[in-house]
């Protein structure tokens, strides 16, 4: 599609001299980014509303293990939607199809109002997660089509970093509603309400707004989008592809080398993730800390994670070595698990603080987005490698919450164990990575010297895959 319309751009003898590319840069970042921000801001808000709801009544009808399968629930209607929905991303445009979703968990958040009890609670986290599993896909390859690889990992941290952002307003909203006093609904039922009609409008704009590749896009020229094409040449992988080629999913699960070390990294990460997530506001509460005053105290853990994000992304566009930063980024969050472990009950400050230190370790995700989106080519593999990141992701998110039983309350001293192993294997595991691609670079640096290299024009855009094209060179 993308190499059809720059020889159809050719023949039509369309200028570009006339554009400015840096000016073409920000008009993009500016269009673009606020609506990806967003959406991710209400994605990881919206599925944490019930840990903030937790303190405000709603596990009054509810029992320890009751909540811990509500956390759990939401990402097993995410784990069976996701390779369906990267499958319909591909076939359906791709920025209606996103807006649709979100409008749609918009209309989900708010039914959360009309259920206080076990039964229809996790009824309505399933479908949440059905709904919300487009969002982390979709991002990514839209940050694939418009940004060049050192590009990508600034957006995508970036809009990843909506999760502090996230974190911090959550506990602010949290806060205020607890003062909103009705005999006819509880505050945490307004809370979904609101969140949920917001949501519903911002889904909606999207639908309008966000165009669906660069060859769609109506607030550029002609020239300015042959420009924004030919930007992300140097990718070597491709714009977009609406053919679904079995192929790309065979080489990606039985052939390509770096699949499962990244696949095993994040589901160890999102371990993490799935504990801060859920259990946050719970743990600070056991330290004696009145339901205000928890959710008022939760805000910094946002800070920290906007500060870890910000880290991790930048220096990775500047430095790269993203497989180094992976392991940098969760030796905080294994201090932290170590603190809450092994500080006594009565140094409140020292626990807190390794309950903020935990959320660095989540904030390795959008560079992880970021190196497989850099690491694939082929727009059928592109699409199911971030499926199969994404279920990796639930599947750590799963785990997450099930490692605090009811029966270790309250100090939750094998789920911190649990913690400070898993993530001490996902450094182990990242430098092995690092070292497996090395390994294939060097390999393929040895076959080209072996062989006259035969230059294929537009190779880029053809569509085939890092290991069909010899000249692909992964980033560690």
């Amino acid at each position: 599609m993308a190499l059809q319309f720059l020889i159809d751009a050719k023949n039509d003898s369309v200028d570009i001299s006339s554009v400015d590319e840096r000016k073409l840069r920000w008009k993009i970042d500016l269009r673009l980014m606020p609506i990806l921000c967003t959406i991710y801001f209400l994605q990881y808000l919206d599925k944490t509303l019930l840990n903030y709801a937790a303190v405000m009544g709603i596990r009054k009808n509810l029992t320890s293990s009751q909540y811990s399968n509500l956390g759990t629930i939401f990402y097993v209607g995410y784990i069976v939607s996701e390779p369906i929905t990267s499958y319909l991303m591909q076939r359906f445009p791709l920025g209606k199809y996103l807006g649709i979703n979100v409008a749609l968990w918009g209309i989900v958040v708010a039914c959360h109002a009309a259920c206080n009890t076990y039964a229809p609670l996790m009824v309505i986290r399933v479908l949440l997660g059905v709904f919300e599993a487009c969002v982390a896909p979709a991002l990514v390859l839209i940050t694939g089509m418009w940004w060049t690889k050192p590009e990508q990992s600034r957006r995508t941290g970036l809009w990843y970093m909506q999760i502090g952002v996230a974190q911090i307003v959550g506990s602010a909203i949290s806060y205020g509603f607890q003062h909103v006093n009705s005999t006819k609904i509880a505050n945490w039922q307004i809370l979904f309400l609101f969140m949920g009609c917001f949501t519903i409008v911002i889904g909606l704009a999207t639908i309008v707004l966000l165009p669906d590749n660069p060859m769609s896009a109506r607030f550029l020229s002609r020239g300015e989008k042959v420009l924004s094409i030919e930007h992300v040449r140097k990718n070597q992988t491709g714009i977009e592809n609406k053919n679904f080629k079995w192929s790309h999913v065979r080489e990606l699960l039985f052939k390509d080398i770096l699949t499962w070390p990244l696949f095993f990294i994040t589901v160890l990460a999102m371990i993490d993730n799935g504990a801060v997530s859920n259990f946050s506001s719970i743990i600070i509460s056991t330290f004696g800390y009145s339901n205000e005053r928890t959710t008022i105290i939760q805000m910094p853990s946002g800070a920290v994670s906007i500060v870890a994000t910000v880290f991790a992304t930048y220096l990775v566009a500047a430095v790269g070595e993203r497989a180094l930063f992976v392991a940098i980024i969760t030796v905080p969050s294994v201090i932290g698990a170590g603190l809450l472990l092994g500080l006594p009950a009565h140094v409140k400050v020292g626990k807190l603080f390794g309950v903020y230190l935990l959320n660095f370790c989540p904030a390795m995700l959008p560079i992880i987005y970021s190196w497989g989106a850099a690491n694939t080519a082929g727009y059928t593999k592109r699409t199911m490698r971030n499926a199969l990141t994404l279920v990796a992701f639930c599947i750590g998110n799963i785990i997450g919450p099930q490692m605090f039983k009811s029966n270790d309350a309250p100090k939750y001293d094998p789920a911190k164990i649990a913690l400070i192993v898993t993530m001490s294997l996902v450094v182990v595991f990242a430098v092995g990575l690092r070292q497996l691609v090395l390994w294939e670079n060097t390999k393929r640096d040895k076959e080209i010297a072996k062989i006259a290299s035969e230059n294929v024009e537009n190779i880029e855009f053809l569509d085939m895959t890092d290991i069909e094209n010899r000249e692909f060179r992964y980033s560690q």
